[in-house]
């Protein structure tokens, strides 16, 4: 390359200029990369701790918390249908009773063998295949010890 092309002469670098010939500090490196990696895990876990905070706490109160006016009036009034006498219609044709006493009924109705549905417990029996299929098998088990 020649200097023509320039109005000023061109200042040639020296090649050490610039260049640093020491060694790289390798502890400090070192530590300052296992500094990142734990401030990175710190982070990490503290916003995933955060996180579980507030979700946590959210569950807790939209749904464990309690519940609100009419979930806690329906519940009462389950509550009380299933402790007292009540006229189920209108008409006044069916009535509703306490489960304790309910409960009782059905025990001495299953002790005298009046059940709801007039039937003897039996055993099931095993299941065997149509004696089609048994054929069919044995029949497949001789071709295939032909070949």
């Amino acid at each position: 390359m020649s200097d023509e092309h320039y109005n000023h002469p061109m200042r040639r670098p020296d090649p050490k200029e610039g260049f640093d010939a020491t060694e790289p500090e390798a502890p400090r490196i070192f530590f300052f990369v296992i500094g990142s990696v734990v401030l990175l895990v710190v982070t990490i876990v503290a916003l995933q701790r955060y996180f579980d905070t507030v979700w946590y706490g959210a569950v807790e109160e939209k749904v464990l918390a309690a519940p609100v006016v009419d979930l806690q009036t329906q519940r009462n009034l389950e509550a009380w249908r299933l402790s007292h006498y009540e006229y189920t219609t209108p008409a006044k044709n069916t009535v509703r009773i306490p489960i304790e006493q309910a409960r009782e009924m059905f025990l001495k109705d299953a002790a005298a063998g009046k059940t709801f549905y007039p039937a003897r417990a039996t055993v099931p029996k095993p299941e065997e295949p149509p004696k089609d299929a048994k054929a069919d098998t044995k029949q497949e088990a001789k071709q295939e010890t032909k070949k």
